[in-house]
Order: structure tokens, then sequence, then C-alpha cells
């Protein structure tokens, strides 16, 4: 799910950060977003992300938008996952009654 690489894409010392979606909608669900988003945060204002200059931390931004925009992706299966569930809920709860008032 998360692909770190080092190599000339990425920033100085850090490596690069991905998240990257999952076909299987349920695979995704077990992703923790906000752990791996805080986790690049962190990796920033510590210092394992720098630059060419010491004391000033540039910030990679095609880096960082990667990372949102799979974080999004992800975040949008979960949804997806999720609504699919109600959907099959809401049928089977309609199939139920429908059996039942058959029955009757």
């Amino acid at each position: 799910m998360t692909k770190d690489t080092s190599g000339p894409g990425g920033s100085g010392g850090g490596g690069f950060h991905e998240v990257h979606p999952e076909r299987d909608l349920e695979s995704n669900w077990e992703v923790d977003l906000g752990k791996k988003l805080e986790e690049y945060l962190l990796k920033i204002f510590s210092g394992e992300i720098t630059g060419e200059e010491e004391g000033h931390i540039p910030i990679n931004f095609a880096e960082a938008a990667l990372l949102l925009q799979g974080s999004i992706q992800v975040y949008s299966r979960k949804v997806e996952y999720l609504y699919t569930l109600v959907l099959r809920a809401l049928e089977f709860l309609s199939h139920k009654r429908f059996v039942f008032l058959a029955k009757a």
C-alpha cells in the first residue's frame, strides 16, 4: 500500500513516499491514512527529509502532492466500499421483508 523508494525523485535523505489504492475495495479499509500522513509530516519536521541547505526545510511539493493524491484515492475507495456494504444490507433487509410478507 505504501511505497518508499530512495532515488532522484525523493527528497534529500527521506526517500519517496506514496500511498497507492488497492483494486480490492476491502483491502483499502485497512490503510490508516491519518497515520501515514502524520508520519510524513513528522519526517519533514524532524529533519529526516531535508534539502541542500541546512537550517532550511524545503518541501518537495510534487512528493507531497502525490502523497495527498494517493491518500484521496484510498479514501474514495473506502467510501465506495462502505457504500456497497450499505447497499447490500438494504437489499438483504428488503428481501427479508419481502419473504416475511409473502409468508403472511
